[in-house]
């Protein structure tokens, strides 16, 4: 940050340090990314620092901030210090600049994050509703009652702060978020703003901890209301354990379809309404009841090329998620099954076959299918795969 303190320096304005990036430094937690604060000209103030350190740059006029990326793909924020004011419940805010620091302070979500550091020209902590004290007592606890009101998704930033710090909601946070709960208040939220903050929380470790908090305080209704009926500590539990366990990327997809399990399909369709899902999401939400059904119980006694036809084109998360809700003998198999038996591939193609003397027909496709079940269950070995698929295609035209 020496380079932003002697820009800061050199045009006379001040700069602070605020937000998170204040509250894990006094944590001593890693910081994740950097908060700028300047008086005014955030634009401008960015794009000088860009330019000395090398960055790329976005600038968000509509929230007087901009957004530096570094070459090791690190992030700076630098922002005006601005008031906002909320035309109604739910709604993005408007954002006013030419605020002094203190009123900027005053617009944010918890005392955790309402705190900052000046770093030019001078050295100054600026906590002016006890942050610290709250960050000592291990308290997550919002500046004023109307604050879910104002913005209904800091109550989901309230289990994500809490879950990830190990902190407890204040009482008073927690009525706060029970009321806009009963004020129906997240039905003026848009489903993307809600599932950006589903993505979050699910997307940091201990996904079991944060839906426990989230039905505790109601706000599981607002996904979809049948969740309130689950217990989703278990199904998540394992799902973290077995995402761990695999090189494969799994998303927060798969800890929502986890949770989503004792649901009905009718509810997995409302669900991805809300969220507004789209795409192969929407698609794994709404199938996500014929998936287990495809599974169905007792794969254990089925052999391993059942259990991968069963499983294919399932994703990593649809895989980790089902695997998650089975019992134990039926978790090894579809994990086994699913992996690397699912990826095996012959090594021989129906032009081999054709080569080899067998007529063209539905018995190549047959062929091939019976060889790589066999591969998968472990009855041939690659070598063998032409042979057996020859015996399988004259087979097949013999009984014809």
């Amino acid at each position: 940050m020496a380079a932003a303190r002697e820009l800061a320096r050199r045009r006379g304005t001040r700069l602070y340090l605020a937000g998170g990036v204040v509250r894990d430094l006094l944590l001593e937690r890693p910081i994740r990314d950097i908060d700028l604060v300047v008086e005014e000209g955030a634009a401008e103030f960015a794009g000088a620092l860009a330019e000395r350190l090398d960055a790329s740059l976005r600038v968000h006029d509509r929230f007087a901030t901009a957004a530096l990326t570094l070459g090791d793909g690190s992030r700076v924020d630098v922002a005006s210090a601005r008031r906002e004011v909320y035309e109604e419940p739910g709604a993005l805010p408007t954002v006013i600049p030419g605020a002094s620091i203190e009123e900027d302070l005053a617009r944010r979500d918890f005392t955790v994050n309402a705190m900052a550091l000046e770093i030019a020209p001078g050295r100054r902590l600026l906590d002016p509703f006890g942050g610290r004290r709250d960050l000592a007592r291990g308290i997550i606890r919002i500046l004023h009652d109307g604050s879910f009101r104002d913005d209904p998704t800091r109550s989901f930033r309230a289990v994500l702060y809490a879950n990830r710090l190990g902190f407890r909601l204040a009482a008073p946070t927690r009525r706060a978020i029970g009321q806009a709960v009963q004020g129906r208040v997240f039905d003026l939220v848009s489903g993307d703003r809600l599932r950006r903050e589903i993505v979050r929380i699910f997307s940091e470790p201990d996904r079991a901890g944060a839906a426990r908090r989230l039905q505790r305080l109601d706000l599981d209704r607002v996904i979809e209301p049948r969740l309130a009926r689950t217990a989703a500590g278990p199904r998540l539990r394992m799902a973290e354990t077995l995402a761990a366990a695999r090189s494969a990327g799994v998303t927060w997809l798969c800890y929502l379809l986890a949770w989503m399990t004792q649901t009905t399909p009718a509810a997995a369709v409302r669900a991805a309404a809300r969220l507004m899902l789209a795409g192969r999401d929407r698609e794994r939400m709404i199938g996500w009841h014929r998936t287990l059904r495809r599974l169905g119980p007792g794969l254990a006694r089925r052999r391993s090329s059942e259990i991968a036809r069963r499983a294919d084109g399932l994703s990593e998360d649809e895989l980790v998620a089902a695997a998650a809700v089975l019992p134990a003998s039926d978790r090894r198999a579809l994990l086994a099954a699913g992996g690397d038996s699912a990826g095996i591939r012959l090594g021989i193609r129906g032009s081999d076959l054709l080569a080899a003397g067998v007529p063209p027909g539905e018995a190549i496709g047959h062929a091939l299918r019976r060889t790589l079940d066999a591969r998968r269950d472990g009855q041939i070995s690659a070598p063998e795969e032409l042979e057996y698929a020859l015996k399988a295609a004259l087979g097949r035209i013999a009984r014809r």
